[in-house]
């Protein structure tokens, strides 16, 4: 039970699964810059959710601005659903090898681009909104705001960084909205949120000529973990005038801590030979970023409205992953470096006619991720969105949205060392990562909503 790996073996499989960790319960790929998931509103996702925090078109606004309920009159439910399609492309540049069967020497190891590691995914979200009088609102969303998950194929290149990551989060949002006068309203909940991670990653054979490039004679690691945790957010709607509208929103970053069991499948060729590998227990910290959004709504005449929204990231609260384990090992730590990172995003809506609405939008989402430090469980980049949407009324009860969203992926490079050990500390392979990654992701969606 003392093989590990070094500081980035094991913890790096940690690593990526914890730190990816706010992930969705749906096992939904990235789609917002670092692993944030935007897409809990239809009609906010036709207009690339400009002007978000200010818009309060729906029940949806419980997840992006609980004080926007104010402007719901009566009892509304809205059930949607999100298809993701995202495609990612990662690329070797030349990673090398080295170990006892290289000689000790940097050796080029051959591996494939991985393949598509994401599959079409759909993602749901259900909110409900109820007036209680002419001040207070209730509402409920079940949503999942944070997630990942991929897998690669047994011959990807860069195996010993990753080779699967399925992460999966659940947040209940119970909340409130009060009017405090005609024109300002706040509101607020609380997040509860379910963390599930799962994450593998292979382990070279040092004792094998040409080393890593022999797939089938390595080990893995795998860690599975979850954890209930509590958060909060709060929201202001200000109506300047009957045609401007500010909102105002915050959501805190929720700290996790995930516990778990983090297991080991020794490379036949292991020396010394230690056995097949073990299971131990540990956990592991991952805080999630705070969120800052300004969104204002424009109504330039009785049928076009405009949308603006800024979003800031608190990101650089994920500086690393600390892995702490049960028996007194040292803490594994992987740098993640993230740093604080901003979208902004402008739509805008006609009213073709009483039942129908159209709708369009443009986001510029910010990476997070730094050069060196990003890595092949999220190959991400920044983010350019377009969307389209319409909404449809089937009288006073009924409504329809559907959208539809293109997300370009920027060209990024990845730049990373892994180092592995054997049980007497000494370092038995050092792996060095080198290519780019670069994706797009098609988004369809669709809602119903019923009011009464």
């Amino acid at each position: 039970m003392s093989f590990i790996q070094s500081r980035n073996a094991l913890s790096c499989a940690v690593a990526g699964a914890l730190a990816l960790s706010g992930a969705t319960l749906w096992h939904s790929p990235v789609k917002a810059a670092g692993f944030y998931i935007q897409e809990q509103s239809v009609s906010g996702l036709g207009r690339a959710f400009a002007g978000e925090a200010a818009v309060a078109q729906d029940s949806s606004t419980i997840f992006f601005n609980p004080a926007g309920m104010v402007f719901l009159p009566g009892t509304e439910v809205q059930a949607a659903v999100h298809l993701l399609v995202p495609k990612a492309d990662v690329s070797d540049g030349g990673s090398t090898a080295t170990t006892p069967g290289t000689g000790g020497a940097p050796l080029r190891y051959e591996g494939g681009s991985g393949g598509n590691p994401y599959d079409p995914t759909p993602v749901p979200n259900v909110f409900i909104s109820h007036q209680h009088d002419e001040r207070t609102w209730f509402g409920f969303g079940l949503t999942a705001p944070f997630g990942l998950a991929n897998h690669y194929d047994d011959d990807f290149f860069a195996r010993y960084d990753s080779t699967e990551t399925d992460l999966k989060v659940l947040n209940l949002q119970p909340s409130m909205a009060y009017r405090l006068t005609d024109r300002l309203a706040i509101g607020g909940g609380i997040d509860i949120q379910y963390a599930d991670a799962t994450l593998k990653n292979a382990i070279p054979d040092p004792t094998i000529p040409g080393g890593p490039a022999v797939v089938s004679d390595g080990g893995e690691t795998r860690l599975d973990a979850d954890s209930w945790d509590y958060g909060f957010n709060l929201g202001l709607m200000w109506e300047m005038t009957d045609a401007t509208r500010l909102g105002l929103h915050y959501r805190q970053g929720i700290k996790h801590t995930l516990d778990g069991k983090a297991s080991v499948r020794n490379p036949p060729g292991l020396i010394p030979q230690v056995g097949e590998g073990f299971t131990e227990d540990g956990k592991a910290d991952l805080h999630l970023p705070d969120m800052l959004a300004l969104g204002v709504r424009q109504e330039l005449n009785d049928r076009l409205t405009l949308m603006a929204q800024y979003k800031w990231f608190k990101w650089s609260n994920f500086d690393e992953i600390r892995v702490r384990f049960d028996s007194g090992r040292p803490d594994n730590v992987v740098e993640q470096n993230y740093k604080d990172s901003w979208a902004l995003a402008v739509g805008a809506e006609y009213q073709v006619d009483d039942r129908w609405t159209l709708r369009g939008g443009l986001q510029y989402d910010r990476t997070p991720t730094q050069d060196g430090y990003r890595t092949t469980r999220t190959p991400d980049g920044d983010r350019t969105w377009y969307s389209l949407g319409a909404s449809y009324e089937q009288g006073p009860n009924w409504g329809f949205d559907v959208a539809y969203t293109y997300i370009d992926i920027s060209r990024e490079s990845l730049d990373l060392e892994r180092k592995f050990e054997a049980p007497n500390g000494d370092t038995f392979a050092t792996i060095d990562l080198t290519g780019t990654t670069e994706g797009h992701v098609h988004i369809l969606a669709a809602a119903v909503r019923y009011r009464f």
